[in-house]
């Protein structure tokens, strides 16, 4: 008799472990993805427009079809993208203005229920706009919103918490 409790829960550990095990797996998918695009999104230098439409394309890929972001904390309130292709274009028409940009992402906490998932993470950006000497820096706390329509995590839509410079100065 207790042989057969202690498979029992043996098999309850071994299926415990392997959630947490897969669990943890796709939280390091979502990371990785993350970090990926951060990398994309880079900008060494100004683009051509083919370097520009090529990799507004690109990173229009880890996003929805439609995306949702609440930039409430900034005043400009909740700011709908309807479609995936007006998403790329504003993404070439920011791109286009940039001569350099390095983002880096940090603390990132990933939280995952079902097919979605939210990440709360600090993001930094420096850069400098074309024809202009001065670089600007940006550091804000948002929060990414994802979805897994079928195997891969996309980015719904996102949260701005809070402009972490402000707090700083």
């Amino acid at each position: 008799m207790h042989k057969r409790y202690k498979l029992i829960a043996l098999a309850a550990v071994a299926a415990l472990v392997t959630l947490l095990l897969l669990h943890r797996s796709e939280e390091d998918r979502i990371r990785g993805q993350l970090e990926e695009l951060r990398s994309l999104a880079e900008v060494q230098a100004p683009e051509g427009s083919v370097e520009l439409l090529v990799r507004s394309r690109l990173l229009g890929e880890f996003f929805t079809d439609k995306s949702l972001y609440d930039l409430s904390g900034t005043g400009h309130g909740l700011y709908e993208i309807p479609s995936r292709q007006e998403l790329v274009q504003r993404i070439a028409r920011i791109r286009a203005r940039l001569a350099s940009l390095e983002l880096e992402l940090e603390d990132m906490q990933v939280s995952i229920e079902g097919n979605t998932a939210s990440v709360l993470l600090r993001g930094t950006g420096l850069g400098a706009i074309r024809g202009d000497d001065d670089q600007f820096l940006e550091i804000h706390s948002i929060e990414i919103r994802l979805e897994k329509p079928e195997d891969t995590w996309l980015i719904a839509g996102g949260r701005h918490i809070r402009n972490e410079r402000e707090q700083a100065e």
